[in-house]
Parts: C-alpha cells; structure tokens; sequence
C-alpha cells in the first residue's frame, strides 16, 4: 500500500478508529462476572450435573460452621437452632441440614449452663450423637468442637442472591462460638466480587505504568499518548465484545487488559522509536508528513508480520477445551489486531497532522540505550560461542524441573493462606469431611437387601482411602435406624434387614422420625436411583483426581454403579484439560509462528532459527515453575502460547533489521551492531513495557494470576535476552545463508 493513501486519507482513518471504539464502549455497561468452575466446561460435560440435580436436588452447599470448647453448650446450641430456623425462611434455600435432637430442657432455669443437671443433659447428648453415623463427622467434628449447618441450594440459577441472603440473615443471629462460612457458592460469592475489583484496579495502575515507561522511553508528548491512546482505544475494543457475544467475565478474562496494556503499546512503540530515529537523522529538517510516511513505509510491513505471528499465537488458545481460555485467544486476538491496525495507520495518521518536533534524541549526545547497546554488540562479537555454551548447559538443568509440575484447578486455592476461602476449606476439610464431593451413582431396586450391601461394602471400600473424609449413602441410613432398633449385640443391630419388606418397615420409621430432605438427597422419589456421597478431605486437583480414578475402578465391574459425578469429577477433568489445552495450544503456537517466519523469509531454516529463544524461554519457565513448586492451573496454562505469541516479534524485528544490515556491509559483526543500534532500541523498549505492564498482576487478589505475571514476566524476559544475545551468537557462529541472500 502506498505511504501517499494515509496522508490522502488521514481523517477518514482517525475518524473511522475513534468512531469503532466508541460503538464497542456502549455493550460494557452489560458486562457480568461468571464465578462458576463447572461453566468453565463445555456443554456435553456439564451433563451429569445437570442429571445429578434432577434426581437428588441441588449440589449447592453452604457450611454454617460454628466453633466452640463444647459445641453441645445450651448457649451454643441455642444460636444454631435459631441459625436453622431463620435460614429455613430464606428463598432459594432447598434443605437444611443440623444437629439432631436438641431440645431446650425445661429446667433450664433451675439447671444453667455448667451445672451439674446440665453437664449431665450435655454428656447424655454427646453419647447418642457419637452413635449417629450420619451425624458424627458430618454435622459435628469428633472432638465436638465445631458443628455445621448443611444449607442445600435450589438450582434455579440465583447461587449468588441466595448465598448474599444466607449471609446477611447469619451475619444477624449473635451469640456464644465463633462463625464461618464455607462451601463452593461461598467460593463463587468471593470471585465474583473480586474479579471487578481486580479488573478496576489492573486497569489504572496498568495503565499509570505504562505512561511512566513511554515517557522514560519518548521523552516527547507524542511518543506517550499515541501509544497511550491506541492501548486505550484496543481494550475498550476487546472488552466491549465480551457483552457483545454473549460471554461473562471470568477469573481467567481479568488477563485481557493486562495483556494487552502489555503488547498493545508494542507496536506503537516501534512506531515513535523509528519516528524519532529519522527525525534526528534529518535533524528536524523533514516535515511531519515526510516523516510519517518514511515510518509508514518503512516498519508497516515488519510491524504488520509480527503482529500477525502473536495474534497466530493467541489464536492457538481458542484449541483449549476450557471455554474461557478459548474466549481469551478470540478476545485478545481481535484486541491484537485492532491495536495492530491503529499503531500502523492511527499512529502515522495523527502524527501527519502535527508539526514537526525538535529531534529528542541528538547525534552529539547519545542516550543511555544506545551506549548501552554498542557495549552489548561488542560483547557478542567478543564471546559468540561462550554465550552459546552457556545456553546449552543452562537447557537440561531447566528440564530437570518439568517433571516435578504440578498440576491444580481447585478454586480455594486461588486464594492465599489465610484468606476467609482458604480457612474456611481447611476447616471444613478437618472436621466434616471435605467440601469436595464425589457421587457414586446406583441404578436398580434400592430396596433390595442386596443392592443396599453392595452399596454399604462400596462405601468401606471407599472410605480406606485416607483422603476420604466421609461417605453418605442410604445404606448407612438404613443400618442407622437398626441401630436405633435393636440393642447392641442383637441380631439385626446396625446392619442391612434381610428382607425388602424389613427395608421398607425402617424406612417408613425414619421417614416418622427423621429428616424427608436427608433420604431425599439419597435417593429418587420411587427407589430406582441411588448414590453414595463421597467427601474429599483436601482441596488438591491432584488429590481429587486420584481418588475419583480409584473409585473409577472400583465400580468398574459392578454393573449397579453406572457411574461417578459431582464437583470432584469437575476438577478432574478441568486438570486433563489444563494438561491436554496446554499441549495442543503450545504446539499449534510453536507451528504457527514457525512457518509464518518461513514464509516471511522464505526459508525453513529461519522458521527453526526463531524458535531457539522462544524454546529456551519455555524450559526455563517450566522448569521455574517444577522446582519453585509453581502449579500449572488454568491461568498459568495460557503463558505458553502467549510467550511464542508475543516472543516471537522481538526475533523477527532482529532478523529483519539483521538482513537488511548484512546486505550493507557484508560482515555479521558490524550487523549485529547496527541491528541492535537500531531495531535494538524499539526491542528493548517493547519489551521493557511488556514486562512492567504485567507486573500488575502481582497485586492480582487470586494467587494464579500472581504467578501468571510472576512467570510471564520472567519468559519474555528470556525472550528478549534471546533476542538480543543469542540470536546475534547464532548469526555470527553459524551466519545462515537465508540472511546473507538479497
């Protein structure tokens, strides 16, 4: 395209960029924030939870945990039953669950809390209630320090409002033990308020540090707010679609301005640094118009190449099985090139219409960078194959740490230790089982005696397994009301009635005694279907993942258990798919940008020549992340193809700048000189932005994202190093034909 287009049509280019960011500003103000790990999922594995639901009621669980030296005290029984009876009145709330068999003595007065009749009343209540499986570990931890109340949520898709409304009403009730809340839609409540909070301030901060390092850089008004604006104008963009196509914020999209206040102003940058390059060679003399054209002309291509080798990158993450890393590559992709288009024609546009300004950088005195960088091309000449060496060793000590990764999704652990979510799951994991739940479905005649010791043999199978904290199961309610029968040592006492018609005796008696919701949550309305709830006593993917492909097994040749679901199989297979997107992203990432930079230099040798530094930066990141003990989750997942996708620019503006120098002078050193004096400039200060722009996510409230910055920043670190270090070894060590051809 000629450089004589922009000028002819500059007003029609800025009008058209300000009037599309204006148009893609107006869906924000319907933005929402989806906190729930399952929709994460595609549809076809959201199945068996939606099934699950239909038969038992809703999987929503709220602990209402109160802690206490005695939690059978008369004062701390009092609050728990007016927790219960105030909870029951709250809309959206399915069954409660609590501690049985509390009744107010009716000689409280004349017997207070602590004395003799009331220990005894105490004493006697502790023993029935050790004796109640269903009860002890469940409901009340086994030192009677903690109890919780189980609120079961109705599916009806207001998790947030009714977990709001559970708060504010116990929040209200004081009294004797200490509170907690804990549970899945507590998680959810946590994320959802903090995603915003740390969108708005990501955005600020992000963007104050970008205007400090433009500045550092530029020096001139110019060289800040037009690549100032063009980040702006690209998140305004990219935000605006997520409303647009119908998608919600996530823990994951919080990501999407940061990347691109980060690689946004990156080719604005080249742009201002080209800009004020040739101003000082024409020693102001040039006109605006003049100026912007020979940068139009000159870097549009280069600019144009690398973009589209990042947005390939980026694009590669729209493979991840898991949705919102999918959105992220389409978001930040469009995000990409719009910011792309502008810093090409907005860019030179606007700088058409101002006049021209007194050279920033003067031929007499060279800044800091320059000096800098003629030090380092004198270096690499001196030490090419030293440099080399060095990378070579550094390679397989690296990959001694990928092994030792570890892979999580568990939401409790995007928080620190000690955040209310973490304490909160620990407490639960302790003393009630595990806030984790596995389902073992059961299919048949669940009255038969013979399906129930099948199920009650399943559940002391499974309950070996020390990460299993509890297990629930009709069969366990059944042999509860046996116990309640017959006397200890009595034939019949805690086990499964020999015949349908004595299950269905003690069935009717609980259902006279005891609690509808907690056979309810068992089994369906005409006894065909069943399950066994099996508690996770840890927050670990891992740990889930182990247990659940144990009872995979377990149940592999028993046709009565037709198959496991629930929040642990949820987490486990968020972690196949964390392992499985993090392959096929990388891979295609790696491929793309390979054979992009091979078209572009029309050789296969070039292609393999850009993947050295991205490569390195990979090992060396992977291996940080397996001996710093860094878990690969769902948001460190997407830094791989974001590095090739964004490292990959700094090694084809050295390569392109490189060419041109050799076809100059003929000689690799002098090249490498003149590439870094110049490209070198507009790479170190893209990359520097890069960087600093994602140090903003060290302040992130969830820990992934603090890894994330922690690690990206790290990568294009060694990407920029790569660029400016080991690619120049290579080039003088080896000095590939492809860059020596006109």
């Amino acid at each position: 395209m000629s450089s004589d287009f922009l000028i002819r049509y500059r007003w029609l280019i800025i009008i058209f960029f300000v009037a599309v960011t204006f148009l893609t500003a107006i869906p924000l103000k319907n933005s929402e924030v989806d906190p729930d790990v399952e929709n994460m999922l595609p549809e076809n594995m959201r199945v068996h939870i939606a099934e699950l639901e239909e038969l038992f009621g809703g999987m929503e669980i709220i602990f209402v945990v109160i802690e206490d030296e005695d939690i059978l005290r008369p004062s701390v029984t009092e609050r728990i039953i007016r927790i219960s009876q105030k909870l029951s009145e709250v809309d959206g709330v399915e069954s409660i669950n609590t501690i049985p068999m509390i009744e107010k003595d009716p000689f409280e007065e004349d017997h207070p809390e602590g004395s003799p009749r009331e220990l005894q009343n105490r004493e006697n209540l502790r023993e029935m209630l050790r004796n109640n499986d269903m009860v002890m570990n469940t409901l009340i931890s086994e030192d009677f320090k903690a109890a919780a109340t189980i609120v079961r949520m109705r599916n009806d898709g207001n998790g947030l409002q009714t977990t709001s409304m559970i708060r504010n009403v116990v929040s209200e009730i004081e009294g004797a033990g200490k509170l907690t809340l804990g549970g899945m839609p507590v998680i959810k409540e946590h994320i959802s308020k903090d995603v915003p909070r740390d969108m708005a301030f990501f955005m600020p901060i992000g963007l104050l540090i970008m205007l400090i390092i433009l500045f550092i850089s530029f020096k001139q008004l110019r060289g800040v707010l037009l690549p100032f604006t063009v980040v702006i104008m690209s998140i305004i963009f990219a935000m605006g679609l997520v409303p647009l196509f119908g998608w919600k914020m996530t823990t994951v999209t919080i990501i999407l301005p940061v990347i691109l206040i980060a690689i946004a102003n990156g080719y604005g940058i080249h742009i201002i640094s080209r800009y004020q390059l040739d101003n000082m060679v024409a020693e102001g003399k040039r006109s605006s118009e003049d100026l912007a054209k020979g940068v139009f002309k000159e870097l549009s291509m280069p600019v144009l190449l690398t973009g589209i080798t990042t947005v390939a990158g980026m694009l590669c993450l729209t493979t991840h099985t898991i949705i919102p890393a999918a959105q992220l590559g389409v978001l930040s992709s469009l995000g990409i090139l719009f910011s792309l288009a502008a810093s090409i024609f907005f860019i030179p546009a606007v700088l058409s219409l101002l006049k021209t300004p007194q050279p920033v950088i003067r031929k007499e005195k060279r800044p800091f960078t320059e000096k800098a960088l003629k030090k380092l091309s004198v270096f690499i000449s001196g030490h090419p194959k030293k440099l080399l060496l060095f990378n070579i060793l550094l390679v397989p000590v690296m990959l001694i740490g990928i092994p030792l990764i570890v892979v999580d999704s568990n939401l409790a652990g995007y928080y620190p230790d000690g955040h209310p979510v973490k304490t909160s799951a620990q407490l639960i994991n302790e003393k009630f089982g595990g806030s984790q739940v596995v389902s073992i479905n059961v299919s048949g005649d669940i009255k038969s005696p013979e399906i129930l010791n099948k199920i009650d043999q399943m559940e002391k199978d499974v309950s070996l397994n020390p990460n299993v904290g509890n297990t629930l199961s009709i069969a366990k309610l059944v042999k509860l009301v046996t116990k309640g029968a017959y006397q200890e040592g009595e034939e019949g006492f805690n086990s499964i009635p020999e015949t349908r018609n004595a299950v269905d005796f003690f069935l009717d008696k609980f259902s006279e005694m005891g609690d509808p919701g907690e056979l309810k949550k068992l089994v369906n309305d005409d006894f065909t279907q069943a399950q066994i709830i099996v508690q996770i006593n840890s927050e670990s993917s891992e740990t889930i993942k182990d247990v659940t492909e144990e009872i995979e097994k377990m149940i592999e040749n028993e046709p009565v258990f037709t198959k496991i679901t629930g929040s642990g199989v949820i987490f486990k297979d968020l972690i196949e798919k964390v392992i499985s997107g993090q392959v096929i992203s990388l891979s295609l990432s790696f491929l793309a940008v390979s054979i992009l930079v091979m078209l572009l230099f029309k050789s296969f040798v070039a292609g393999f020549l850009a993947g050295i530094p991205l490569a390195v930066a990979l090992i060396l990141m992977f291996g940080v992340m397996g001996f710093a003990g860094i878990t690969l989750d769902i948001a460190t997942a997407l830094i791989s193809s974001i590095v090739v996708g964004v490292g990959v620019d700094y090694t084809i503006h050295f390569l392109w700048r490189y060419k041109i120098e050799m076809m100059k002078h003929k000689d690799s050193a002098v090249a490498v000189e003149h590439t870094l004096l110049t490209t070198g400039r507009g790479i170190i200060f893209n990359g520097v932005s890069v960087m600093v722009g994602f140090v903003v996510l060290l302040m992130s409230s969830f820990v992934p994202i603090r890894f994330f910055g922690v690690l990206i920043v790290l990568s294009i670190g060694v990407c920029l190093i790569g660029s400016l270090v080991l690619l120049p070894s290579i080039c003088i060590v080896f000095r590939p034909k492809f860059l020596e051809k006109d």
